[in-house]
């Protein structure tokens, strides 16, 4: 059948584009080159963003409308917030010359704090989810970092890798006020990047019948049972179990904080290939970070790490606790997270696991894990806090969303699989000429057993699979790019959405830093992968869409060799 066109214009979100989306289509190769260098001509067409690459839409306008309340120059832009412990955060980040390029610093009098209290308008115009007004006229205090324009990437970062920042919705509520000056504050209180001084106590966010709802329904998907299951060989998982954040970078903050103070610091081990915020946040953290980045099955990482904690008991040296995403992403390597279990026991080590990837309906790694960690923005929705962060509207989104979870997780794990199966079939069957020289997808990696060793068991109703996520990996970037710019999917770094998405991810991220991107090679995550997160559409669809895009990519290759094999007779 013909491949089916994106129409979706440059910087739009996938359809249906409604307020408060969270994806965007930024179609060609060299264009997620340019988002990733924070290009001016780029970010400007953007009408969707994923909201912790930065202050975008609702949040934007929510700043412009509090810069002149706050009297700061038009040299200076702000980063809002809810807890006002970001704050030191933020001016250890933006004057660390150690992680922060000389351009990108900040000096500490040119960080200004500032407080003021707005109330809520709620419902949201755009959302009545159900005339909902949870905290409506109640007052939100947030916390203003001013920053230089100038040095821009010194204080956004912070937004980024900690992910605590205020939400599209929350801003939504709150602009009508700030709009009608009605109820709006500014306190007395002003810090600056030398001394805080004596910082007014936050409000937090209201709780609503929202949160307690996402947090039944989350607790009772972990394990694969109903509301209240008990995981295999785990503890039942209860709703006070549950902490909800922002974002699932603001989780692993969160409980990075938490495990530091419990554990008395240390350093973190991370292993494998994980998201590139969660490695530069552990990287900057207070006890650093030991990296096993080849974690696949010929690897030997366990005993390793063994070795590894081994020798740090014996100096004397505290180890805060052990991070693994299961599968990794985006090479899809699933680690042995029952050796990992009886290492970490050894030595009193918690182990978290980030589970976004297999997703809760797929596997449960409960039994192995001390915290599980998710980014419910993912499959769960597919379109340790002890005060909340979590706007209400946000969870009541997600609530709505979520109901649909096992329906839509059953077609993305089947046309998942059906994609890789094409993929790698293509690429055993013509290995000479096919462009493929690998599938990274759980079912064809050397680490299949232990995914299957925590995948739970299916049901009348469900039949758990391998998710959404796959990589395919080419035999050169030229054909990589060939064929992720004729690919006619949308274009786009989000995961778990309706409709599939690609992206290249190793390149993209890591390519403009050449020692970290031949560092990413040594353990799998390389250049001449292209990230797939499979979506709802037919799976005949889908296998022509791909097919047409690897015709392009083979036509490449062969004028590849043809060029290499004229070359060869040159230089005889």
């Amino acid at each position: 059948m013909p491949v089916k066109q994106i129409t979706t214009a440059l910087g739009h979100s996938i359809p249906p584009e409604a307020p408060h989306n969270i994806t965007f289509h930024i179609p060609g190769w060299d264009t997620a080159k340019a988002l990733r260098r924070g290009d001016p001509q780029l970010l400007s067409q953007l009408t969707s963003i994923y909201p912790r690459f930065g202050p975008w839409c609702e949040v934007r306008q929510l700043s412009n409308l509090l810069h002149p309340l706050l009297s700061l120059p038009p040299s200076h832009g702000l980063l809002l917030f809810t807890n006002p412990d970001v704050l030191p955060t933020t001016q250890h980040y933006s004057s660390s010359a150690r992680h922060r390029k000389p351009e990108h610093l900040i000096p500490p009098d040119q960080l200004w704090f500032r407080a003021i209290d707005i109330p809520l308008t709620l419902p949201l115009p755009s959302e009545q989810l159900d005339g909902d007004q949870t905290g409506n006229g109640q007052i939100v205090r947030l916390y203003a970092v001013a920053y230089p324009l100038a040095h821009a990437p010194g204080a956004v970062g912070v937004w980024q890798n900690y992910g605590v920042g205020v939400s599209s919705r929350l801003a939504a509520a709150l602009i009508p006020a700030v709009e009608t000056g009605e109820g709006v504050e500014v306190l007395g209180w002003k810090g600056d990047g030398v001394g805080l001084g004596e910082v007014p106590a936050p409000t937090y966010l209201p709780l609503g019948e929202a949160h307690r709802g996402l947090k039944k329904r989350i607790a009772g998907l972990v394990g694969g049972g109903e509301e209240g299951g008990y995981p295999r060989g785990g503890k039942k998982v209860e709703e006070g179990d549950v902490w909800l954040y922002p974002t699932g970078m603001g989780a692993i903050y969160r409980l990075h904080r938490a495990l530091v103070e419990v554990r008395g610091g240390g350093t973190v081990v991370v292993l494998g290939s994980v998201f590139h915020n969660t490695y530069h946040l552990f990287e900057e953290g207070e006890g650093g970070m030991k990296h096993f980045g080849r974690c696949d099955g010929e690897s030997g990482v366990m005993e390793a790490l063994e070795a590894w904690l081994e020798g740090e008991k014996v100096a004397g040296r505290r180890v805060g606790y052990v991070f693994v995403e299961f599968p990794s992403n985006p090479i899809l390597v699933s680690v042995d997270l029952i050796r990992l279990r009886e290492v970490a026991d050894k030595y009193d080590v918690p182990v978290v696991i980030d589970d976004t990837i297999g997703s809760f309906c797929n596997i449960d790694v409960s039994p192995v894990a001390d915290v599980i960690i998710t980014s419910i923005t993912k499959s769960l929705s597919g379109y340790a806090n002890f005060h909340n962060e979590y706007f209400h509207a946000d969870a009541a989104k997600l609530l709505s969303n979520s109901t649909s979870y096992h329906t839509r997780s059953q077609t993305l794990n089947h046309n998942a699989l059906t994609l890789a199966t094409y993929l790698h079939t293509h690429a055993l069957s013509s290995p000479t000429t096919s462009p493929i020289t690998a599938v990274l997808y759980p079912p064809f990696t050397n680490t299949h057993q232990n995914y299957t060793s925590v995948m739970l068991p299916p049901t009348k109703e469900f039949t758990p699979g391998y998710g959404c996520l796959l990589a395919v990996e080419f035999t050169s970037l030229p054909v990589a790019k060939a064929f992720y710019d004729s690919l006619s999917v949308y274009h786009g770094p989000h995961l778990g959405a309706h409709l599939t998405l690609a992206f290249p991810f190793n390149d993209a991220i890591w390519g403009t830093d050449p020692d970290a991107a031949a560092y990413l090679r040594t353990y799998g995550a390389k250049a001449e992968q292209v990230r797939v997160s499979v979506g709802l559409e037919g799976e005949g669809e889908l296998v022509d869409t791909f097919k047409a895009a690897l015709e392009v990519a083979e036509r490449v290759r062969r004028e590849e060799e043809e060029e290499e094999e004229g070359q060869s007779k040159t230089r005889v």
